[in-house]
């Protein structure tokens, strides 16, 4: 904030004879000085970022909805719980007085005042929405779908943007729980209006906690960089079975039923593909907004021979074979464009030593996106040299402590990874 003193020389008189300042009004300048002290007063008042903690449950159950987002749709500010349910979300205290709407697809959103929150202990229930008849007497479904990637110069952005989220990558084995977490707090720049240019990441603060007489076990397999899996989005980049070419190598049906999310009724369209051999084959669903054709949500799996396709591995002393992997893109709402909100892969992975049989292990890899605001993209701040290559390379530590992300948004660790870092530190 910028202040601009202007003085009256009718009360401030002032003027010098030779080297002597004479005729000043004290009495004006002291009060000038005080109302211009209680205005910055209250400007720093004004400023200044609100914290909540809470939960967010499903109703009726307590279950946590850890895919749930709260966020302020006017400001483009935003989260998502922990694996736990457990959320903390900053705002700027000038957006005590908008709107916050907590939301999840299949299920009633709960809107509020962001002076609703408390800064501590607050519990967001959500509820269960039935599937509900959706017969739009749509003959063709291969139509719309044409009609949805035409329409992504409209629904999404076509201007450069930025947005600042956070990173996890979580590496669990069935009988001890997490033997690694990765997190970092990530700036993603995104130019939608450039072809075929990627994503720019940069990592704005990271840390990596490793068991690592585990970790050693499964060496040699997983991704270099796990943000180029999930720090996509449509606008950039289409999955392969929506790129025109491959269209016809899939099925897409439409469901009789349809799914709310928020104020919209979605269609919920599955695919699978024609050949059972087609190499690196998924089947999934896309949930598409029939009035502006705007694809919200798309979840998909790796088939059987998908899966062999991507994973399975006989090379080396390590026998690798993949057992599921599963991917969630969900998008929302800001300024009228649909943005990137969260995205997941999930791997399920077998690992057997081959040479002495020491051991046969089952991993599941979590790699996890959320993003917390959403900003226009004057001019790229990252430069070459800072762009991330590596997710498996974060600063070392034993400590889930908060403090370390100071003054970034982060997502707040799970009861696991808590009991990894006591673990680690006794």
């Amino acid at each position: 904030m910028n202040y601009l003193l202007k003085i009256n020389p009718k009360v401030a008189k002032l003027h010098m004879t030779g080297s002597n300042w004479a005729c000043f009004d004290f009495k004006a300048c002291f009060w000038f000085l005080f109302v211009f002290l209680a205005f910055v007063q209250l400007g720093y008042t004004q400023g200044g970022y609100f914290v909540a903690k809470g939960k967010i449950l499903e109703k009726g159950t307590d279950s946590p909805l850890n895919e749930a987002y709260i966020c302020i749709p006017s400001t483009g500010y935003g989260t998502a719980p922990n694996l736990d349910g457990d959320f903390i979300f900053q705002f700027p205290n000038l957006s005590l007085d908008s709107t916050v709407i907590v939301s999840l697809i299949g299920y009633k959103s709960e809107t509020f005042l962001a002076s609703d929150l408390k800064k501590e202990n607050n519990t967001i229930y959500l509820e269960k929405q039935e599937l509900f008849n959706g017969n739009y007497g749509l003959s063709d479904v291969n139509i719309m779908l044409r009609a949805a990637l035409d329409s992504i110069h409209v629904n999404y952005s076509t201007s450069p943007y930025y947005q600042n989220g956070f990173y996890q990558e979580i590496i669990s084995l069935p009988t001890i729980g997490p033997i690694k977490v990765n997190e970092g707090v990530l700036r993603v720049e995104r130019f939608p209006n450039l072809k075929d240019k990627p994503e720019k990441v940069k990592l704005l603060r990271g840390r990596r906690i490793e068991w690592r007489g585990q970790t050693q076990k499964i060496e040699g397999w997983g991704f270099q960089n796990g943000s180029d899996l999930v720090c996509r989005s449509l606008e950039n980049s289409l999955p392969d079975f929506l790129e025109r070419k491959k269209l016809n190598d899939y099925d897409f049906r439409l469901d009789s039923v349809m799914i709310k999310y928020e104020d919209l009724s979605l269609f919920i369209i599955h695919f699978t593909p024609r050949k059972s051999k087609l190499k690196g084959a998924k089947e999934g669903t896309i949930y598409l907004e029939p009035e502006t054709k705007a694809i919200v949500r798309i979840e998909y799996r790796l088939t059987p021979n998908g899966l062999k396709d991507l994973i399975d591995s006989n090379a080396g002393p390590v026998k690798i074979r993949g057992k599921e992997t599963s991917v969630v893109f969900q998008y929302r709402k800001f300024n009228k464009k649909w943005c990137l909100q969260e995205s997941r892969v999930n791997f399920d992975i077998n690992f057997e030593d081959k040479l002495d049989g020491k051991y046969k292990i089952d991993s599941h890899i979590l790699m996890r996106y959320v993003a917390f605001e959403n900003l226009n993209l004057i001019k790229s701040n990252i430069f070459p040299n800072e762009i991330l290559l590596s997710t498996n390379n974060f600063a070392v530590s034993n400590s889930v402590n908060y403090e370390y992300w100071a003054p970034y948004n982060y997502l707040l660790s799970s009861d696991e990874a808590k009991n990894l870092s006591s673990f680690l530190t006794k």
